[in-house]
């Protein structure tokens, strides 16, 4: 299994193969388990696109740390900028 370790690759380090499940994200969500994060994603493999089922479901368990990384990890590779840091109320109120 893949730490996200990889220069550029998300840690894989095989070429993909015909035998690859290769699919789409359509949908994901998000639950707080206070230490924990629970993902869930939603996804089509290529096969089925176009068969009507219903998507399948992957439930991850994250640290948070473990969230924090896959987020930067996500906007980095994305190209995306990330959003601004929030002010504290202390510096709003003597801008």
């Amino acid at each position: 299994m893949a730490n996200g370790s990889g220069e550029g690759n998300g840690g894989f380090d095989n070429p993909m193969t015909k035998e690859d499940r290769i699919g789409v994200l359509v949908g994901w969500s998000s639950r707080d388990l206070g230490p924990n994060i629970m993902l869930e994603l939603q996804t089509f493999e290529k096969a089925r696109w176009d068969s009507g089922d219903e998507p399948d479901h992957a439930r991850l368990f994250l640290t948070r740390s473990q969230a924090a990384v896959l987020a930067n990890h996500l906007l980095q590779v994305s190209g995306a900028q990330r959003p601004p840091k929030r002010q504290g109320w202390l510096t709003a109120l003597f801008k």
